[in-house]
């Protein structure tokens, strides 16, 4: 056993004792060629390369062949978990498990579809025009917004059904279930004595994104007015003297996953016109960043109420690098970059929360939004493991959408979701719960708080509280690909592949299923384009 300080080290000190050190991005697709680089131990020699997957039963292919200069490069056969088997002279082994999936567009479409066939319950449902599966808390209305971003970014042959159904749930349920009589200055005590000021930013996002719609799409209220309502909704949630209870003051106060949009929705309400909640909400936002900024030497917005929780330190992030309040920023993203962790098994990039006490687990919400976090914090520091780390994350929270993953108990239909996957193999705790997918009330047969969170029982619905994750990547990595340089002037591509053609010039492919803009952050470049493919220099930046 030895110590190491950072992940280099790490890779380092393990190769000084013998472990070979495997390279590759972290996500690969369906007919596409995947590239792993392969440095083997001082004296060592390879033997035999193998990929292995499952088809109907496991399948073993000898890639040994196309091993040359420390690389290989082959086109992965199947969908769903695959293995690199490599062996060395002297018999010892080594492995990387990485996930072959079919392109995002395709997961993106079919579940927004899902959601409008299976989870919308329409006039008739009990209760009517709700998403299900049914909850008080603002997570589960995280669906509506991915619905509305996914459409924004990439109108279908279905759009108009689906944004007709967020649009009513939006106004006939959601509206009337959170506040009395729909006044949005008097929120519903969904929670016995109490409700959350959280679940507001929830509900402002879907507002704001439907204020976001052109005309046509909109039936019930006209853009302008969901930019009223997203306004007073997020007054709510930011302006302690809106709120009577101690507790709603406190937690007005509180950063939350509206870091997102908060930028977006001020730009929008001062372009409107919409001058007094402009002001408002951007005097509030400014007092709370720049209070957990001048708290950041002790870290305490990583305190919630599970303790040391990335639902703090994740939007602290966030929101600190959205106002520019760097120095700050950068002494938060140091705990996003521990959370995320590094593997070479992709979904141990899993930012998780007290989930961690069962099991280590992906939890897709906030995984995602910790995701988001880091690539948010990159954008404005400039520091390319926050860029790998937030990749990294990203591809294990698709993997709770992948309905072709091969190694778990409970498969999911094309378009289903969970929200929850057990790493550990076994889960020493729960053991029907090692390697496998399903939802937070899985926890209730295990009593104690766990049966006062869900005094319903395991429900079996697998996706209460997701989406927000998803709205998120569409922002991020789902439209942008992005360059950087090391220190050892060579060229890096997160969410996309590099090829050189010419010296200083290479061929960019995207990964972003919706592409609109390639960036390198630190040399403020950047080529606003919805081609997939671009040419690329160092020295000169993008051309289309």
């Amino acid at each position: 056993m030895t110590d190491f300080d950072h992940a280099d080290d790490f890779q380092a000190t393990a190769l000084a004792l013998g472990q070979p050190k495997i390279q590759y991005a972290p996500l690969a697709f369906a007919d596409k060629p995947v590239t792993f680089s392969i440095t083997l131990p001082q004296g060592s020699a390879l033997q035999a390369l193998a990929v292995r997957y499952k088809a109907d039963d496991v399948v073993t292919e000898d890639i040994t062949v196309k091993y040359h200069g420390g690389q290989v490069t082959f086109t992965p056969v199947g969908l769903g978990e695959h293995e690199l088997l490599l062996t060395l002279a002297d018999g010892r082994q080594d492995m990387a498990v990485f996930n072959v999936t079919a392109a995002i567009d395709q997961v993106i479409q079919r579940r927004t579809q899902w959601l409008t066939d299976h989870a919308y319950l329409g006039a008739e449902g009990k209760p009517a025009y709700a998403f299900g599966p049914i909850s008080n808390q603002g997570e589960s209305l995280g669906k509506l917004s991915f619905i509305l971003q996914s459409n924004l970014l990439q109108p279908t042959a279905d759009t108009a059904r689906q944004v007709e159904a967020v649009e009513a749930s939006a106004v006939h349920y959601v509206r009337n279930k959170w506040f009395q009589n729909g006044d949005f200055t008097q929120p519903v005590n969904l929670y016995g004595d109490f409700y959350r000021d959280m679940d507001f930013e929830y509900i402002g996002h879907i507002y704001y994104l439907l204020s976001k719609c052109p005309a046509e799409w909109l039936h019930l209220e006209s853009a302008k007015t969901y930019l009223q309502w997203a306004a007073q909704v997020f007054e709510l949630r930011v302006d302690p003297e809106m709120h009577t209870i101690q507790r709603g003051k406190e937690e007005a106060q509180m950063l939350g996953v509206y870091f997102l949009y908060i930028n977006d929705l001020l730009h929008d309400l001062k372009d409107k016109g919409l001058t007094e909640e402009y002001t408002v909400i951007n005097t509030c936002w400014q007092r709370a960043v720049q209070r957990v900024a001048k708290d950041s030497p002790q870290y305490k917005a990583a305190i919630t109420e599970h303790f040391y929780d990335n639902a703090g330190f994740g939007p602290a992030t966030g929101a600190l690098a959205a106002s520019d309040s760097l120095a700050a920023a950068r002494r938060y993203a140091e705990l996003l970059k521990a959370n995320i962790g590094f593997s070479n098994d992709f979904r141990a990039q899993a930012p998780d929360r007290w989930w961690e006490a069962q099991s280590y687990m992906i939890h897709a919400l906030w995984g995602g939004i910790v995701a988001a976090s880091a690539l948010m914090a990159y954008e404005h520091l400039g520091d390319a493991e926050l860029l790998e780390g937030a990749y990294r994350a990203t591809v294990g929270v698709l993997y709770m959408y992948d309905a072709n993953a091969t190694t778990i108990d409970r498969p999911m239909t094309p378009g289903e979701a969970a929200s929850t996957y057990s790493i550990a193999g076994p889960n020493l705790n729960r053991p029907d719960l090692s390697r496998n997918r399903f939802g937070q009330s899985a926890f209730a047969k295990d009593g104690g708080i766990f049966s006062r969170l869900f005094p319903e029982g395991d429900t079996g619905a697998a996706d209460w509280d997701m989406g927000e994750e998803m709205a998120a990547y569409l922002t991020g990595f789902g439209q942008k690909t992005y360059v950087y340089v090391d220190d050892a002037n060579q060229l890096h591509v997160v969410n996309g592949q590099a090829e050189k053609v010419a010296a200083d010039h290479y061929r960019i492919t995207s990964d972003a299923p919706y592409i609109h803009e390639y960036l390198n952050v630190p040399y403020h470049q950047t080529l606003q384009t919805t081609a997939a493919e671009v040419t690329y220099s160092i020295q000169d930046g993008f051309s289309a």
